[in-house]
């Protein structure tokens, strides 16, 4: 194994490295800014808890291209740096201080982040204007605005002694600076981690380890050296990808389902190398893995972006009962994602999902369907496919699941045989999939928006808990809990309903929007009789809606 050479400099601080720079950047490769408010609160709580003592940040790790820096480790650290030291300049500012000795040394272009974030960077932190999150582009660019603000409103409650003691602590914050020449040494750092920040992921240590590995089995440097290039450049490609899918697809089950299916490996650091140890050309095994791992992440970002399709959205809005995103990067990767077949595969899986959801179940064939349907040479193509996950939605993946007909009739058997339907994560899907049925009736356009449909939550229209009546033994047991009694509130509007009488709360039905609260408005009282008559509006219409015959 190389040895690794590091130019060791006498310990410095955040000042002098920014002083003594030309040039840092950020290597294409690295992911982008990642810090969330978790991470940005501890970097102000140690900063504060300081009190003019010296503070120590960390090692910084750098490999040096002619006159640039390119930061290996630290730069999650050296980005709210920027951040942070911007923030105290805008307050500054505005308390009629003079700011100039920050801007000269840290506000300008000697550090810039990722191309892709860049504009909207130097935007923050050298003019100190502040976009909207909605007109972001990527996950880190709405960080970045998040942290600066976070920064900014904190800092803002300091008077300006303490502030500029703040300002002092972290330009004269202790480091420790490595610098390496050449990419041979800069591959052998993946197992660093900062106990400040977040901690390396799956990702970037298999990344980091196969990259080093093409140095060790190398017969030529200079090939290895372009070699390396080619795989930073799709491993750049790469993070932006998983960067377009953050709250549908996380980095770690597209690593997983990945290596399932073209290697038949876990997606962790011992699998791989393994594997590896088993691969004759292992150059050639170590850049296919790149290539087709950029190729997977794009299928995911195919999927989010048609995830306005109701059949695919829909299957965010389930939940992950099974690994039905396996199914669907498997179709996007191979390009059949279109035609009746393909929507009656993803309606199928939304079902089978809610079954599973409503039993309890933990089996799961769906990946070992997804994984015989990608190897073309099994002859198994997506009539295959469709026809195992029609019989699993149907009958479950095991046999005796459906003893008398159980798993056929799991649905039916939820509202007719059970009168507690307060499971949450159950009927907040029935109900809102009720919504965008009577809004479609109503041509108002269903509700296909995640983030909307995670900002709401289940409320009974009939208090849980009133504080003015006492419910009969009868009442509680056979209709308080029903899906009757159940309705959509947004977090906010629940906080203000509270244990309110249905008087009261009817009222405030009358200044929500969804569709459904037209058949709570229109009520002037709200007794059982009510209840099981919306009971079985709903429970009709859920039987109707996950009836597969339409799938055939």
């Amino acid at each position: 194994m190389t040895d690794i050479k590091t130019e060791i400099k006498d310990v410095q601080n955040i000042r002098q490295l920014f002083e003594n720079s030309e040039s840092i950047r950020i290597p294409a490769y690295q992911r982008a800014f990642s810090w969330e408010s978790k991470q940005c609160s501890q970097f102000l709580e140690d900063l504060l808890e300081q009190k003019g003592k010296k503070y120590y940040l960390g090692q910084f790790l750098f490999e040096k291209d002619g006159s640039t820096l390119l930061i290996i480790d630290g730069q999650q650290r050296l980005t709210t740096t920027v951040l942070f030291l911007s923030a105290i300049a805008r307050i500054l500012n505005s308390k009629g201080e003079n700011s100039n000795s920050l801007r000269e040394v840290y506000l300008t272009d000697v550090f810039k982040t990722i191309d892709d974030d860049q504009v909207i960077f130097k935007k923050i932190t050298q003019k100190h204007l502040v976009s909207a999150i909605d007109d972001t582009e990527t996950i880190s660019q709405r960080r970045i605005i998040e942290a600066f603000n976070f920064f900014y409103q904190e800092l803002n409650n300091l008077d300006v002694v303490r502030l500029k003691e703040v300002q002092l602590t972290l330009e004269n914050a202790v480091i420790s600076t490595f610098f390496i020449s050449n990419k041979i040494e800069a591959t052998q750092v993946f197992e660093y981690q900062n106990n400040r920040g977040k901690e390396l992921s799956r990702f970037e240590i298999i990344k980091a380890y196969l990259m080093h590995q093409i140095y060790i089995h190398c017969k030529d440097v200079n090939q290895a050296n372009n070699d390396i290039a080619e795989i930073q450049s799709v491993v750049s490609k790469t993070y932006r990808y998983i960067e377009a899918v953050e709250g549908y697809f996380s980095e770690n089950e597209l690593l997983e389902n990945y290596c399932f299916l073209f290697h038949n490996i876990g997606g962790n650091i011992e699998a791989i190398k393994n594997h590896l140890t088993q691969e004759k050309d292992k150059t050639t095994w170590i850049k296919l893995f790149f290539e087709n791992f950029v190729e997977l992440t794009h299928s995911a970002k195919s999927i989010v972006h048609n995830k306005n399709q109701t059949e695919i959205i829909n299957l965010f809005f389930v939940g992950n009962e099974a690994n039905w995103k396996i199914v669907l990067l498997t179709l996007f990767y191979k390009g059949e994602v279109s035609g009746d077949t393909f929507k009656r595969i993803l309606r199928l899986i939304e079902v089978l999902c809610f079954k599973l959801k409503l039993g309890d179940y933990r089996t799961d064939y769906l990946h070992h369907y997804a994984k015989k349907y990608f190897n073309a040479n099994d002859h198994y193509d997506i009539d295959n496919l469709y026809q195992n996950i029609k019989d699993a939605a149907d009958k479950g993946f095991k046999e005796y699941w459906n003893n008398n007909d159980y798993f056929k009739n799991i649905i039916q058997i939820y509202f007719d045989d059970h009168n507690y339907h307060y499971h949450r994560n159950v009927i907040k899907f029935v109900l809102w999939q009720y919504e965008n049925s009577l809004r479609i009736k109503n041509r108002s356009g269903a509700l296909l928006d995640k983030d909307l449909y995670n900002s709401y939550t289940i409320e009974h229209i009939k208090p849980q808990n009133p504080a003015d009546i006492q419910y009969t033994k009868e009442f509680i047991e056979n209709h308080l809990n029903k899906a009757g009694n159940m309705a959509l509130l947004t977090q906010s509007q629940n906080s203000k309903f509270g244990n309110k009488s249905f008087e009261q709360k009817s009222e405030l039905f009358q200044d929500t929007a969804l569709s459904s609260y037209t058949e709570i408005r229109e009520k002037n009282r709200w007794t059982e009789i009510e209840i099981d008559e919306r009971h079985t509006r709903i429970s009709a219409f859920a039987k109707k809606y996950f009836d597969i015959a339409d799938c055939t």
